[in-house]
């Protein structure tokens, strides 16, 4: 694994002045390895400043990186043990998600969106886990 966050490092390195749309996307691959490591609070550090380089790029985070930033987050929320905080991350990742799903005008795209996707998966499957309220399925 430390290859890989070289590799990471170096990613962010070159993203921050040629392609800062990626460079949200790139932190929370680096939180996702530090998830893996089991290096919560680093892993939740990481995501929360993809998180903040996104806002203040209202919401960018390139290209279908945004799910995935949404995700990891909440994941590092919890395993940092901020369950209520990761409860509301992983709501407001769902809701994103069916908000995109909805301006899916083919029904077959709409559907391989939400039911392909290993982060969209990821999302629904833990809003079903985390949270209290039913919570429907993406495609109904």
């Amino acid at each position: 694994m430390a290859g890989a966050e070289r590799e990471i490092q170096t990613a962010l390195t070159l993203l921050a002045a040629a392609s800062p749309l990626d460079y949200p996307g790139v932190l929370a691959t680096l939180a996702a390895l530090r998830l893996a490591q089991g290096d919560a609070a680093s892993a939740l550090a990481a995501a929360e400043e993809a998180r903040s380089c996104s806002e203040a790029m209202a919401g960018a985070c390139g290209m279908f990186r945004g799910a995935f930033m949404r995700l990891v987050h909440a994941e590092a929320l919890r395993a940092s043990g901020a369950r209520g905080a990761a409860r509301t991350a992983i709501a407001e990742a769902r809701e994103r998600l069916l908000s995109i799903a909805h301006k899916i005008p083919d029904p077959a795209c709409r559907e391989r969106f939400l039911a392909n996707v290993p982060e969209n998966i990821r999302t629904f499957e833990l809003a079903r886990e985390w949270l209290d309220e039913p919570v429907a399925t993406p495609l109904g």
